[in-house]
């Protein structure tokens, strides 16, 4: 599991830098995060594997997102893994946050599964965008590949948006709830 994830070992570190922290820390924040992620595999293994053997580009972002925040707290410039993980309070709350992160993920999977009368158009780019990542230019440029159709990069556009409106219009709440949760 490990080895499939450190091959965009890369994306990782600047997923860290892109999440505020600073780049010295960067890489130590990702050991971190194999560290975490070998810790909890049997738990993560189901969330960070997606169906096709890719890893979840949306579970490190999670994942990275949470290391950062707690690296950012402390006050020192470095934490060991102990400190961050080891029979710490902040642990506790940092699985808390995860466990109702992933069920809002769940909510949100199952409200995507249900846009499709017809196939499985919208559900299909949903997932290519936010699910592997790819941006609205790569979907665009593969459509026929992967939707079967050619698709235009303003279509694409106008697709992403009206899916992430329709998410915040029903999730909103849960959304608010979350990160107040978090900032306790």
């Amino acid at each position: 599991m490990l080895e499939k994830v450190a091959e965009r070992h890369g994306e990782w570190v600047g997923m860290a830098m892109a999440n505020g922290c600073p780049q010295s820390l960067s890489e130590d924040v990702i050991q971190e995060v194999y560290l975490r992620l070998h810790k909890y595999r049997e738990r993560a293994i189901e969330k960070l594997i997606l169906d096709d053997g890719s890893v979840s580009t949306f579970y490190m972002f999670v994942t990275i997102r949470n290391t950062v925040r707690t690296v950012m707290k402390s006050e020192s410039k470095y934490i060991s893994c102990e400190e961050l993980y080891i029979d710490s309070d902040d642990n506790e709350i940092d699985m808390e946050y995860e466990y109702k992160f992933d069920e809002l993920m769940t909510k949100i999977r199952q409200e995507v599964d249900t846009w499709d009368s017809e196939g499985a158009y919208h559900s299909k780019m949903f997932n290519l965008y936010f699910k592997l990542g790819m941006t609205m230019r790569e979907i665009s440029e593969a459509g026929s590949e992967l939707m079967e159709d050619k698709i235009s990069l303003n279509h694409v556009y106008r697709s992403v948006n009206r899916y992430k409106e329709i998410i915040l219009e029903k999730f909103s709440e849960d959304f608010r709830k979350l990160n107040l949760d978090s900032d306790e």
